[in-house]
């Protein structure tokens, strides 16, 4: 498949900050533009630490292949670090045809390029035992059944015994769990011997840098009364004192091996399922060997350049994201996102995130349409409709440019809002640093927005039901003094208010007669009399179950709106077919808008009038019998 020219290879992997993995994929992607290829990464920004029970809707990341795009997939197993996920990736390239390259995997039918870390850690257990002749080695493991910590224990006993040594794993073995804490603990209580190893042989760096300085801590010489290791190469060795003595799994030297199995395995000439690569052991102060030089002072004043720059930028993201959450309307929100700090990138979100009557965070949406909201590349664009199958807008130039496109997927609460894209154009390890940042601003920044805008849609929801009775329309006897106070703000001192008190007369027979539905309607009609009768500008409210009042502010005739909502009740019982008639009695009290107005007063007069008017009709009703 070639896209505008270009073959087309996906890279699926994890945290493409780390120092060594950003030197593989510069090694790598240099390596395959030579041959008319380009590079997309598709990166999560934290490991999933092989928990296969919790979902992360960041993983959504790698839904983004366009598989029928692509001439391969190159997943990189120890970096995702799940393997429902490294095998879903897999199958789904499998099925649409497309080759696949494992990176430290082991799948059926797939080529696996690895380092040979039995090989590696073999090689420093020897250096240690056979070439520094120590007599009381010591192994510190890793997590208990970890696959890697187990094989990294089988060879530490394997070389011992080979050596002599009666193996005991009682007291030969440690469990550190790779991190600092728990081998920081082992390392105390090994200092607690009688006679301390002469040598603790970690399964990994971190433990090694640990482990040595527990023992320091504790006056022990490293070198000296013991010599520590490490494996896996990480650059903290190098700044450690002592230095560490480790194994580098070089990523230039895997990233060569793997550009070379890519154009071999894609062109079928690699039918083996296996191709490793050896790490090097790089031996240094803490076994006792010289010093080794690799990284140089201007790198480590480069990473500090860049870390200090990047925290620069970690006030300003946040802003962006307090900015965008807080806006009124999508368009205002992506607006703050055309800032300095987010260059060279665009974002793809779905479009039903925006369709602020739906809560987008706990409801299934349905649909997958998708919208462009942002391209720093043109600035001030609108939200636009985008067709996912173009991948990117304006793809044929960024594959004119030879940097890897780099895709996150955007995560809010464990939901996935949409894509980023970055294409930069230079490999600065401080841009590939912030994309995790960057990721978390606009995710943060779009959910929270999303999330406020729901929340002020329901506000808005409950509002409604709290102002407005169900029935009839009119306001609640508690939701119209908002309004009522916007009324009396905006009326001149000394204008006329007008109160009119209506009461539905014969509420509870129509009720026993013909059932709460009729009394509804009778209500109802009522109501729309009263509203239609009061001039606009006039507050109805439904004060009781069948009491209305009309607030009027300026001059009117109270007596002839009562006859008209009268007439409106006469031409609702001639055109209803009801089997009842609907009636109201109605009371009405004026007074001047001065410091001293009531309005509780005033309806209480309005009520009271209305009572006695009432009064009459059922005394007038009796004569007439």
């Amino acid at each position: 498949m070639v896209i505008f020219g270009k073959k087309i290879i996906a890279l699926c992997t994890s945290r493409i900050y780390d120092a060594g993995l950003h030197r593989f994929i510069r090694i790598l992607n240099d390596n395959i533009t030579k041959f008319n290829y380009r590079l997309f990464i598709y990166t999560l920004n934290t490991d999933l630490y092989w928990n296969e029970e919790e979902s992360c809707a960041e993983t959504h990341v790698f839904d983004l292949l366009p598989y029928d795009k692509l001439d391969g997939v190159i997943v990189m197993d120890e970096k995702i670090k799940s393997h429902h996920i490294c095998d879903g990736i897999i199958e789904k390239s499998k099925q649409a045809g497309v080759p696949v390259i494992s990176v430290d995997g082991k799948h059926k039918g797939v080529l696996c390029v690895h380092f040979d870390y039995e090989k590696g850690f073999e090689s420093i257990v020897r250096h240690v035992i056979e070439y520094h002749k120590v007599k009381r080695p010591h192994f510190m493991a890793g997590i208990p059944g970890n696959e890697f910590s187990e094989r990294r224990q089988e060879i530490f006993k394997k070389v011992v015994e080979e050596n002599g040594f009666v193996y005991d794993e009682k007291t030969m073995v440690s469990y550190g769990e790779f991190w600092a804490k728990p081998s920081r603990a082992a390392a105390q209580e090994l200092c607690k011997r009688d006679e301390i190893p002469d040598a603790v042989i970690c399964a990994n760096d971190v433990m090694a840098i640990n482990v040595a300085d527990v023992f320091q801590s504790n006056g022990f010489k490293v070198p000296g009364d013991t010599i520590v290791t490490g494996f896996d190469g990480i650059d903290e060795v190098q700044y450690s004192v002592p230095k560490i003595s480790s194994v580098s799994t070089d990523w230039g030297d895997l990233a060569d091996a793997l550009s070379k199995a890519v154009f071999d395995y894609i062109d079928g000439n690699i039918k083996k399922d296996d191709m490793g690569v050896m790490p090097r052991l790089v031996t240094n102060e803490s076994c006792g060997c010289a010093v080794h030089k690799e990284t140089s002072d201007t790198y480590l004043s480069k990473l500090n350049d860049s870390f200090y720059r990047y925290q620069d930028d970690i006030r300003g993201l946040y802003d962006i994201s307090v900015k965008m959450q807080m806006s009124t309307c999508p368009g205002e929100a992506v607006g703050f996102m055309y800032d300095y700090l987010l260059h060279d990138m665009c974002c793809v979100v779905r479009k039903d995130i925006f369709k602020r009557e739906h809560n987008f965070i706990l409801e299934d949406m349905p649909g997958d349409a998708m919208s462009l909201i942002y391209d720093s590349y043109h600035t001030g664009e609108p939200i636009i409709d985008f067709d996912t199958t173009q991948i990117v807008p304006e793809l044929e130039e960024k594959l004119k440019d030879k940097h890897p496109l780099i895709f996150n997927a955007l995560d809010y609460m464990s939901k996935c809002l949409g894509y980023i894209c970055y294409s930069y154009k230079n490999y600065d390890i401080t841009d590939y640093t912030k994309t995790a940042q960057i990721n978390n601003t606009v995710s943060m920044g779009l959910g929270g927005y999303v999330n406020m805008q729901y929340q002020l849609y329901l506000a808005d929801k409950i509002e409604q039901i709290y102002k407005n009775d169900k029935l009839t329309g009119l306001y609640t006897r508690v939701g119209y003094m908002k309004f009522y106070e916007q009324m009396i703000e905006k009326t001149k001192p000394g204008t006329d208010i007008t109160v009119i008190m209506s009461d539905l007369n014969d509420l509870k027979s129509i009720n026993d007669k013909y059932g709460h539905s009729a009394g509804d309607i009778a209500i109802s009609a009522v109501a729309g009399a009263l509203k239609k009768s009061c001039p606009g500008g006039a507050l109805c409210i439904r004060y009781g179950g069948d009491e209305m009042v009309a607030i009027i502010a300026g001059e009117v005739d109270a007596r002839r709106i009562i006859n008209d909502i009268d007439d409106e009740l006469d031409r609702f019982n001639s055109g209803s077919g009801l089997r009842f008639t609907v009636t109201t009695s109605c009371g009405s009290f004026t007074e001047k808008l001065l410091a001293n107005f009531d309005l509780e007063y005033a309806v209480k007069q309005a009520d009271k009038r209305m009572y006695e008017l009432k009064k009459i009709k059922k005394q007038n009703a009796a004569n007439s019998i």
